[in-house]
């Protein structure tokens, strides 16, 4: 496992590079007014940055089996996360974000996480709002409005 995260982090390294050399061409902009190669620029970044760790973690650890990484793994939460999010994205400009996003939390937060149901429509509700605040009135973001207009 060890030599498959320096191959794969030496990949993902030259992937990063490539990103942050190229991204300038289409303009970085500021902090206040990012242009559109700005994004692509801090992904670049965070990728090498990520890749870097993975590296040095692969370099200084022992190997560590394969059976080991995948112990802990839920495979039917997994699948669950998988089929919810790809029906989120079908739904959303049907029904709209506030509400796609409030189900999509809910039901992710109660059968994922294991919470109350009380526990899981509480951070259902402040998730969505909280994110329409976000993307529709400070990015001033154009979210799917679904059929009851909000």
């Amino acid at each position: 496992m060890r030599r498959h995260d320096l191959m794969s982090s030496t990949i993902l390294f030259v992937i990063g590079l490539f990103i942050v050399f190229y991204a300038p061409q289409f303009g970085l902009g500021s902090l206040s007014v990012p242009g559109p190669g700005f994004m692509p620029f801090l992904a670049g970044l965070v990728i090498c940055g990520f890749s870097i760790i993975t590296f040095i973690r692969a370099f200084l650890t022992k190997s560590a089996g394969v059976d080991e990484i995948w112990a802990n793994v839920k495979l039917k939460k997994m699948i669950l996360t998988l089929l919810m999010l790809i029906v989120y994205t079908f739904l959303l400009r049907k029904i709209g974000f506030m509400i796609c996003t409030f189900f999509l939390i809910l039901i992710l937060v109660r059968l994922a996480a294991s919470r109350s149901w009380l526990s899981s429509i509480f951070i259902g509700g402040l998730s969505s709002i909280l994110s329409y605040l976000l993307f529709e009135t400070l990015l001033r973001a154009q979210l799917p409005k679904g059929i009851f207009g909000f």
